[in-house]
């Protein structure tokens, strides 16, 4: 049978408002009364306590980071609530030695009666916040489910999820788990990027140069997850969330808690701001917050370019060794590419370097250079270093070249789009 217009959430509000009631009916209006009350608190204080359990959830069976984090609310409203209930017990308990040994049977009869009754409307009350609170719960999860679990063969809980957040806006009630609070802002703009890319893959090279997460992706503890052809394989045939979270190179990152922090703060600095440049780098292929810094961005040498300045900046020099270093440079330089990120760090890719040895014709070697850099009035001060060697570059940038020099040397590089 197939449920339209949101039945599904009309049948599971069906489903825990009645047994809400008959829990009610059963436990009578103190327990119930005492534990609505409970579940109010709960509601509030779920964050702050939950606080508590994180540390404590790994130890217990929640290895994944992710899921520690959900699951820490989880654990601070069942805490609070179950104190309640406790505190509910006594007093219940209380009341019924009273009515029953020493009221006589007629109060008895009663109180019973009352308690009930009114037990149910009170558990009808529980009924509706625990409706409002799974409604909240469903809403949040299936904003992440919906946009990175597009695939039919996600596994049954998560396309339950996904059925429920759709029959949760078509039966209008979103409005109301969305009214009843949020999740940190990270949450919702880390969801709407992880679904952005997972739904363009494509788009994934940009990723990679992306001025304000460049230098990211070149440090060393990143790069199990930048090379794991096994996550891209994975991701290009439509893998479920759990492949891609049970991913080992996932899983190194989301454990090494120092770098997941790091992360999280280039993210969130200047309030935010990176998410929607983000995302209109990915759309685009253009970064405004970055624009304004010529010299960001990937860059690859042009060798003709490069060989007519010194042709022009050497005009004695004999044919013959033109042809020489033209060879050399196209030969050398064929795979050299400069990344400037958009945190002043900057990436030297394979760039040459004549080594000869006494008695052995001259060898080429391709080195990767790491270094800073900073504006000037109309140039760039360049800073790059490798194996103690530092090297100091003057640069100037245009929309599409880059033109280094080095002493009397000028290296002149197209930007790669």
């Amino acid at each position: 049978m197939i449920f339209n217009n949101g039945m599904t959430i009309w049948i599971l509000a069906f489903l825990i408002i009645t047994s809400a009631a008959l829990a009610g009916w059963r436990t009578g209006s103190i327990r119930a009364g005492i534990a609505l009350i409970g579940n109010l608190l709960a509601a509030l204080l779920a964050v702050p306590v939950g606080k508590l359990f994180h540390p404590l959830l790994p130890h217990l069976g929640a290895s994944n980071p992710i899921m520690a984090w959900a699951l820490a609310p989880v654990a601070g409203f069942l805490l609070v609530s179950i104190l309640f209930k406790v505190a509910a017990q006594t007093v219940h308990k209380k009341a019924e030695v009273y009515y029953k040994y020493q009221a006589g049977d007629l109060k008895l009869a009663l109180w019973e009666r009352l308690n009930a009754r009114l037990g149910i409307c009170v558990g009808l009350l529980n009924g509706a916040v625990y409706f409002v609170l799974v409604l909240f719960f469903i809403f949040n999860l299936s904003y992440v489910t919906t946009q990175v679990a597009t695939t039919p063969n996600q596994p049954l809980l998560i396309r339950t999820v996904n059925a429920l957040g759709g029959d949760l806006q078509s039966s209008g009630l979103a409005r109301t788990a969305s009214a009843m609070g949020t999740l940190p802002t990270k949450f919702y703009k880390l969801s709407d990027l992880a679904g952005f890319f997972v739904q363009n893959l494509l788009v994934g090279q940009r990723l990679a140069v992306y001025p304000g997460l460049a230098s990211l992706w070149e440090r060393d503890d990143m790069q199990s997850l930048v090379t794991d052809s096994t996550l891209t394989n994975a991701l290009a045939g439509g893998a479920t969330l759990n492949d891609v979270l049970n991913a080992s190179s996932v899983q190194d990152f989301l454990h090494n808690q120092t770098l997941a922090k790091e992360v999280e703060g280039i993210l969130e600095a200047n309030n935010y701001e990176i998410y929607n440049d983000l995302l209109s780098y990915l759309t685009t292929g253009r970064s405004p917050k970055y624009a304004g810094e010529k010299i960001v961005g990937q860059w690859e040498f042009n060798p003709a370019v490069t060989i007519a300045w010194l042709r022009q900046s050497r005009p004695k020099m004999p044919a013959s060794e033109m042809r020489s270093i033209r060879a050399w440079m196209t030969q050398a330089y064929s795979t050299t590419r400069v990344l400037v990120a958009g945190d002043n760090k900057i990436f030297v890719k394979n760039l040459p370097k004549l080594k000869a040895e006494a008695g052995q014709p001259p060898t080429t070697e391709l080195n990767n250079w790491k270094g800073d850099w900073n504006r000037g009035d109309s140039w760039y001060d360049v800073h790059i270093v490798f194996n103690g060697e530092d090297r100091f570059l003057t640069a100037t940038a245009e929309d599409v070249r880059l033109s280094v020099k080095d002493g009397k040397s000028l290296l002149v590089f197209d930007r790669v789009e």
